[in-house]
């Protein structure tokens, strides 16, 4: 890693990321052997008066599924419409959770109409599932789920926020009753595959321990052109037949100023995406879409991962913006060496809401429901000891201190 005051060029930005995901088991060039639209699914130029259309679909590990190469994450979406656009675009995947609002409701508004033509992925709430959950308090969590969704049957049910410390350590996956539960709702016709999320700093280890020792169907890690270090997991994922779905990949598409490098911040977006539809092991990419135009931004993209020389230019300076400000998913080098034991990677996620997702209500709830001793306010006296462990040399205490200025109400 190069030192904070060292300067680095566009293409030694660009060369440098891709070498240390390559060293991880994630590689920049091309995916080779695409599936192209298949299963009833017409491969087209354009949908409807001409607008964009997903061009590929591929094997969603061993669920049976071919599905879209972008998916649909419906964080904050209130409008049905707008996944209905989504799937006349040729979107079939579509992920929601129980801790976004009401998405799952607002998803099941297009159901039993729409629920043959595509796979819906859920998660249980996070602190549902801890070291002594039982089997019947799951099988309620997915029952809820169920009502909600409008549906007799989930796809694919998920655990979130694995790998997280604050909500506990390793116990909470290896309780018996988690995988059993899950099993028996497989059994029942509830689910028909079950896994895990997470863009927590533990959670390439609880993944690994997951496909170690259970028989989970997906993971869904976050990842994004700034993270390295999952190549193995997805590696193992892929060679066992587990859905990879990656998640939090336009993450650092912050408000920053892209004037030198890009126009109203769409080539980024799509560079960004084209750069993911490049990573090996990837079976789909779940991407928060809130407005009819981004949903033809993102699917203008879609089957093609070859950068142009524009977009590899406005990657390697956005890279170089962000290098030194953005908290990578995934990692936990900082989290030892805080003498105050402050959720660094909760608050700074927090603070990527209130900047860069326009949730900022949303935001400032999550850090109010923080103890104060567990706020960011106890950096201001602190010399910064975080900074010392930080495997990207980030400010951390700077980052911490304007999150609590952002966040404090």
């Amino acid at each position: 890693m190069k030192d904070c005051g060292e300067n680095i060029s566009r293409r030694s930005f660009l060369r440098r990321t891709a070498a240390s995901v390559v060293g991880a088991g994630i590689g920049i060039s091309a995916v080779t052997g695409k599936l192209t639209a298949s299963g009833g699914e017409p491969e087209k130029e354009g949908g409807d008066n001409g607008a964009p259309s997903i061009k590929e679909y591929r094997k969603l590990g061993k669920t049976g599924w071919k599905v879209s190469d972008l998916g649909f994450g419906n964080a904050g979406m209130k409008d049905p419409a707008l996944l209905e656009y989504a799937i006349d675009r040729g979107i079939n995947y579509v992920d929601t959770a129980r801790q976004y609002y009401d998405m799952e409701k607002v998803v099941g508004k297009l159901f039993p109409a729409k629920r043959d033509k595509v796979f819906v992925t859920t998660k249980l709430m996070p602190e549902l599932i801890t070291a002594d959950v039982s089997e019947a308090e799951i099988l309620g969590g997915i029952e809820e789920s169920l009502k909600r969704l409008n549906t007799d049957y989930i796809d694919c049910c998920l655990i979130h926020s694995v790998g997280d410390p604050e909500l506990g350590d390793r116990s909470r996956i290896e309780n018996p009753a988690v995988a059993s539960a899950f099993e028996k709702a497989i059994e029942q016709g509830k689910i028909r595959n079950w896994g895990a999320s997470s863009h927590g700093p533990k959670m390439v280890d609880d993944f690994e321990w997951l496909l170690d020792n259970t028989s989970i169907d997906m993971i869904m890690p976050g990842m994004n052109m700034l993270t390295a270090g999952l190549g193995p997991v997805i590696e193992k994922a892929s060679n066992r037949g587990v859905a990879v779905v990656a998640m939090k990949s336009l993450s650092a598409a912050r408000k920053i100023n892209y004037s030198a490098f890009m126009r109203e911040g769409r080539t980024a977006r799509q560079g960004l995406i084209k750069w993911m539809l490049a990573q090996p092991g990837i079976d789909t990419i779940s991407i928060t879409m809130t407005t009819f135009e981004q949903i033809d931004e993102y699917v203008e993209v879609s089957g093609r991962s070859d950068l142009t020389p524009e977009e590899e230019k406005v990657l390697e300076g956005y890279g170089m913006l962000l290098d030194r400000d953005y908290c990578r998913p995934g990692c936990d080098g900082c989290l030892g060496s805080c003498p105050h034991g402050l959720p660094i990677h909760d608050i700074l996620r927090y603070n990527l809401y209130f900047d860069n997702y326009g949730r900022e209500k949303y935001a400032i709830g999550r850090y109010a429901r923080l103890p104060e001793g567990r706020k960011a306010g106890q950096c201001l006296n602190c010399p910064g000891y975080c900074e010392s462990s930080c495997r990207y040399n980030l400010s951390v205490r700077s980052m911490m201190l304007r999150a609590h200025s952002n966040l404090t109400v």
